[in-house]
């Protein structure tokens, strides 16, 4: 398990995104730690951190490694998990743009493919199309399972995809497409997992996913305190909101 990142004291820095890390250590020694606070509090960019320093998959496909974090940052594991991944809200829709591109492109290497050979019986016809045909079955079925759904049972079962035992997942806002339903869904699909021996470091706004039981929740506003659930300013607003939203539509809207 993942028990920790700690901020090298001997190196301070003024630019970004050091500048952001403004801890000599932060707990994450929990099944499940959240990160929360508001839009420039950091919260992301120490998520981020933790997935370079940590080797995780960005299933973005880009390189995590925009900063050297390990000049400042280091991790502490009581047991090394597996690399595991790391899914920002947008990598969905990239990995659906990605999947749809490529089908496209090897639909018309396939036609190139068709008109370039006259003997269709011959080997090099037959292991270029196949090769194509091939590639086109597979996002074929990428398309079926992720694209001919609602998206959020599109992004549900991309998730559950990538679910492993033994694993590190860093999640930035997963909320972000899902109904609540499938917020539900998602939590299950978490704890499945942490029933296998994984850990999650999650960036939310979410108050349901907050309730996950036992876990840590940081609000990163607050100089990185540990919040309890009932006590955490996004439970008390949603709530505040949901009891009274007559009242906040007059102020909002007069």
């Amino acid at each position: 398990m993942l028990t920790s990142i700690n901020n090298k004291a001997s190196v301070k820095s003024n630019k970004y995104p050091y500048a952001l890390f403004n801890f000599d250590q932060l707990n994450l020694a929990a099944p499940v730690v959240f990160f929360t606070g508001n839009n420039g509090s950091g919260k992301s960019t120490v998520l981020a951190a933790i997935a370079s320093l940590a080797n995780a998959i960005n299933l973005s496909g880009s390189d995590i490694d925009k900063f050297d974090y390990s000049q400042t940052l280091s991790l502490a594991f009581s047991l090394k998990l597996k690399a595991g991944y790391y899914l920002q809200a947008e990598d969905f829709y990239n990995f659906l743009s990605k999947a749809k591109l490529e089908q496209k492109e090897h639909l018309d290497l396939l036609d190139h493919t068709e008109a370039r050979h006259d003997n269709k019986s011959g080997m090099g016809y037959l292991l270029e199309s196949n090769l194509h045909k091939s590639n086109i079955s597979a996002f074929k079925q990428i398309e079926d399972k992720y694209l001919n759904v609602s998206h959020g049972e599109g992004y549900i079962n991309f998730f559950s995809d990538r679910l492993r035992a033994n694993s590190l997942y860093l999640l930035d806002e997963p909320e972000t497409p899902l109904s609540l339903d499938n917020q539900l869904s998602l939590i299950k699909l978490i704890d499945d997992a942490i029933k296998l021996g994984s850990q999650f470091v999650i960036c939310t706004h979410s108050p349901i996913l907050l309730a996950y039981p036992n876990a840590i929740i940081y609000d990163f506003s607050d100089n990185y305190a540990i919040v309890d659930y009932a006590d955490h300013y996004i439970v008390k607003d949603y709530q505040n909101f949901l009891s009274n939203s007559n009242r906040f539509m007059h102020h909002l809207l007069k």
